[in-house]
């Protein structure tokens, strides 16, 4: 059966300058949007919260996620599809991070879980987070508590977390995480946003109590599950493959820089190295047999923490 209609939802959130701001609780007030969609049937409903990559919500990368959408309404999930560039009057940050901080999507999804959990509509235990490339690194800052309890004041949590290549060259870990499962997707050729780093974040998640399952996608890039996306190399998108660094974002302190440990990492010097260490050129391609396999792996995966059919 199709979907109910889309609603248009209005999301009261924070558009964080940057890291520190955030976490002195100092970022301006925002408003997004999000599109709601809600499966046939009587709810309360499980949902999940989509948030999207550098290329907001236009264009193939779009389309992807309003297809995803559509298979997670068909298994009786309802839908929340997060726009954080169309209200602050951004296209893409593809060749420019700068345009917006990652921390505003951070704020986005959580905001949106905020959201869905005072709907009567959805059964706010089983709400999930679900994101891609720029999204699917939000998606994993969304499992650490300092983050989580900056937006929300009672026990409202994500079920779970669905991420699909997303970064950690630029790694936040704190004192707690929610400890939610956390199902990864990562081509393992990713030139944009590097399988190690990501895997190294979900050893730790794992490590500290989130139930994990990372699966890595043998001579497979960015993008792999975008039909009809650009395929090949483009040399205007910004990555950050040469940075590496670690935050302890329930101190402030930054625990690894650089690849040297416990560094003397003054503001400046953090500030000089993350204006250094960026770099340009990455490359897009669909794998049918990955988004195949993508597709049957979320679909246990729900069934098995959020009661999806």
């Amino acid at each position: 059966m199709p979907p109910r209609a889309q609603e248009k939802i209005a999301i009261p959130t924070l558009t964080p300058p940057a890291l520190p701001a955030f976490l002195r609780r100092e970022s301006p007030t925002a408003t997004v949007s999000g599109a709601l969609v809600l499966p046939k049937g009587n709810g309360p409903f499980p949902a999940m919260v989509l948030l999207h990559g550098s290329g907001g919500l236009q264009g193939p990368s779009g389309a992807n996620i309003k297809n995803w959408a559509d298979t997670l309404n068909g298994w009786g999930v309802a839908t929340f599809t997060v726009d954080s560039f169309g209200p602050r009057k951004i296209g893409t940050t593809v060749t420019d991070q700068g345009k917006l901080s990652s921390y505003a999507d951070v704020a986005d999804g959580l905001a949106a879980l905020k959201v869905l959990g005072a709907d009567s509509r959805i059964d706010r235990n089983r709400i999930g987070v679900m994101g891609w490339s720029r999204g699917g690194g939000a998606t994993i800052n969304t499992a650490l508590e300092t983050f989580r309890k900056i937006l929300i004041t009672d026990d409202l949590k994500f079920a779970l977390h669905v991420v699909f290549y997303g970064p950690s060259e630029l790694q936040n870990r704190d004192r707690a995480t929610d400890k939610s499962p956390m199902l990864f997707f990562h081509g393992e050729s990713d030139n944009y946003t590097k399988v190690g780093p990501t895997r190294e974040f979900a050893d730790w998640a794992q490590s500290q109590g989130n139930p994990v399952t990372f699966v890595a996608y043998p001579n497979t890039y960015h993008d792999f599950d975008v039909q009809g996306g650009f395929s090949g190399f483009s040399k205007e998108t910004e990555n950050f493959t040469k940075c590496d660094m670690v935050v302890d974002v329930s101190s402030g302190k930054v625990i690894r820089l650089n690849h040297v440990d416990n560094p003397d990492a003054s503001a400046e010097k953090v500030r000089a190295y993350l204006a250094s260490c960026p770099a340009h050129g990455a490359n897009y391609a669909f794998n049918p047999t990955a988004r195949a396999d993508a597709v049957d792996k979320v679909h246990e995966f729900l069934k098995q923490y959020l009661h999806a059919s």
